[in-house]
């Protein structure tokens, strides 16, 4: 089966690259392969149900200053979104409330008198900066864990840890909506689901012709292939991306988790009166964010890295795994123990949820160049998705990787 363009993966960066194709060269031919089923579709941005409820699986929410091609797309496609005012609440168990910007405003200040030195992690730039208990607590206030290891410069620059503090204006939206007409814009025919891709080898150079073999041993031929999947995925299909000098072993995976919780109706009387809001909390819940509070429907644990993995062992819907997650919510908001009952729990658990660039290597000049360099791995393929974005962790990077190197010369052009 040959087309002329091969996209792997259906997340939100495979999607936008087919729709983008489409809009500038309707005459060119595609296809998407799918590793999962066709519910995987949008991959970590997606909606389902809950008790009655809608909550996220993966993407949370939009911003309204900063995803500028989020929103532009929400208003091509005629898809609604709601404007809401960011406010984050903090558990009375914590044990100071760091100031996040003014904490990250020192740091940048920091960081600009040792701009010359070597490159570093965050985690290795703050740390002596700040001292042990100011840092801990930094981590707690902030929310997220998921910049530790990351290039200090990347954090300083590009992170934004703003949105991370009150105020600003988030964007609700309905992920499932936007991937569902993304799939109908593009053509239902132009995803084939339960197709995982064990290798891309590129059989002629001039025009390129690449052979896409799946692990169940069927064959795809293009003259182009754009990758749309995690760095884990990237490694094991592009050639020569596990090297031990790839620039891919640049750039990890992060867990990340999301948990929801239905409480009886005595619970959700007290989670009411401690859960106004979006609450940063200690522990490894992490955050606690009401879905529909007259439902009794919370997510209960908003968390990262070393956290989910804890959690990952108590997310099984039993009552013993619901007891548990109970004494973590109870020690996060100073509550009695067994105050509080859940009556069922649901978990999005991600092996990789974000990605980060590890501190850049001399082999390169600036984050731009290196950035360049993974979305080309070599003539003819493309590397799309927040995993090679300058905004790692949110849609609007997804679709800016997308941006940045899908032109029509380059869908046009025979390599």
């Amino acid at each position: 089966m040959y087309y002329d363009i091969i996209i792997i993966g259906s997340g939100i960066s495979g999607l936008y690259a087919a729709y983008n194709i489409q809009k500038m060269s309707p005459s060119t031919s595609f296809i998407i392969l799918e590793k999962y089923k066709k519910n995987w579709i949008g991959g970590r941005t997606s909606n389902d149900m809950f008790y009655g409820t809608q909550i996220v699986t993966g993407a949370g929410i939009g911003r309204k200053n900063k995803d500028k091609l989020l929103i532009q797309l929400l208003n091509e496609l005629d898809l609604p979104y709601e404007e809401f005012p960011f406010t984050p609440y903090y558990s009375t168990q914590i044990d100071k409330i760091v100031d996040i910007k003014k904490v990250t405003q020192h740091l940048k200040t920091e960081y600009n008198k040792h701009k010359n030195q070597t490159r570093i992690t965050f985690k290795e730039f703050a740390k002596p900066i700040l001292g042990d208990t100011l840092y801990n607590d930094f981590l707690v206030s902030a929310g997220y864990t998921d910049y530790e290891n990351e290039d200090a410069f990347d954090v300083i620059q590009n992170y934004g840890m703003d949105d991370n503090a009150c105020c600003w204006k988030g964007l609700y939206i309905n992920w499932k909506q936007l991937v569902t007409t993304l799939h109908k814009k593009i053509g239902i025919d132009k995803i084939k689901t339960s197709m995982n891709v064990a290798s891309i080898k590129k059989t002629d150079e001039n025009p390129c012709l690449f052979s896409v073999e799946t692990d169940n041993g069927i064959v795809f031929e293009s003259n182009k292939v754009i990758v749309a999947t995690t760095i884990d995925s990237i490694k094991q299909i592009i050639p020569g991306a596990s090297n031990k000098n790839s620039i891919y072993n640049e750039i990890k995976g992060q867990t990340f988790l999301r948990l929801y919780g239905k409480f009886s109706k005595k619970s959700s009387e007290i989670m009411k009166q401690y859960i106004k809001g979006y609450t940063i909390v200690p522990g490894p819940l992490q955050k606690i964010i009401p879905m529909d509070a007259s439902k009794g429907v919370y997510m209960i644990a908003y968390s990262d890295n070393t956290n989910a993995t804890l959690l990952k062992n108590y997310l099984e819907n039993t009552p013993e795994n619901r007891e548990v997650i109970c004494y973590f919510i109870e020690k996060a908001l100073g509550l009695p123990d067994k105050s509080l009952e859940l009556i069922a729990i649901k978990d999005y658990y991600w092996p990789i949820g974000t990605h980060y660039y590890t501190p850049l290597s001399n082999k390169y000049e600036n984050r731009e160049e290196f950035i360049h360099t993974a979305q080309h791995p070599e003539n003819g393929i493309l590397v799309v998705g927040e995993v090679v974005s300058d905004n790692q962790g949110w849609t609007n990077g997804a679709l800016s990787s997308v941006k940045a190197v899908l032109n029509k010369k380059w869908i046009k052009t025979l390599c």
